[in-house]
């Protein structure tokens, strides 16, 4: 194990949990070049690594701790949850989904149901996002990410009572989630709310938005200056 890698790998650890991304961005990649081994750190510049986008980046990272014999499974089930983020920035959402399923098969979690039940989403089967973000939700029905995804499923099956109380709930929860803001405001916009939809999403572009955001910054404003323009027509009524 390297030595001076896993010190400059501390070094990031210490910068990136302060929020200091640059400088932890710099210590991890010296750390790499230098054989950096403790697998906590080399997880945690593969998850600067996606929400920076570089995804590819990232996938060789997530690969290599994957196939390691040095590390438990604990740490190669991470690493999988992971790469299936890369495989899906990268394009390949079929591969995504089925290293999911696969970890699924093995152990229940909160990540795991949250990540798998937004790509299926993603995929475009409601029928089956339905029936996995209902048993996500069964599961635990406190996690925000997963009650966001159940929120998601009900909004494109047209079911608007039902997404807006999931995504009130979600909301309750953790009140900077960027999706559950953004779709609350596409709510109250369809029924007649423009002021308390121009606030969710005004509030949505406070949040942290990055590549790994499932709601990009501009689909927030394009909806925004939608609505900024049906109120100051209404205005001038």
């Amino acid at each position: 194990m390297g030595l001076i890698g896993n010190i400059y790998g501390m070094l990031g650890y210490y910068c990136h949990v302060r929020d200091k991304l640059e400088r932890a961005m710099h210590f991890y990649e010296r750390g790499m070049a230098h054989d950096m081994s403790r697998p906590s750190y080399k997880l945690a510049y593969g998850v600067l690594l996606l929400k920076s986008g570089q995804f590819q980046k990232a996938k060789d990272i997530f690969s290599s701790v994957l196939i390691d014999p040095r590390y438990n499974d604990s740490v190669r089930n991470t690493a999988k949850l992971n790469l299936s983020l890369a495989y899906w920035k990268l394009g390949d959402i079929d591969t995504a989904i089925e290293m999911l399923k696969e970890l699924h098969r093995k152990q229940r979690t909160a990540r795991i149901y949250g990540t798998l039940g937004y790509l299926l989403i993603e995929k475009g089967n409601l029928e089956e996002a339905f029936k996995y973000n209902l048993e996500a939700v069964k599961y635990d029905d406190e996690d925000p990410v997963i009650l966001d995804n159940l929120a998601q499923t009900y909004y494109m099956m047209g079911k608007l009572k039902e997404a807006k109380k999931c995504f009130e709930k979600a909301e309750s929860l953790k009140e900077d989630q960027v999706s559950t803001l953004y779709y609350l405001g596409c709510i109250y916009e369809q029924e007649g709310n423009l002021q308390a939809a121009r606030e969710k999403l005004e509030k949505a572009l406070e949040c942290n938005i990055n590549p790994l955001s499932t709601v990009t910054r501009e689909a927030i404003q394009q909806k925004l200056e939608e609505i900024n323009l049906a109120i100051q027509s209404s205005n001038l009524k």
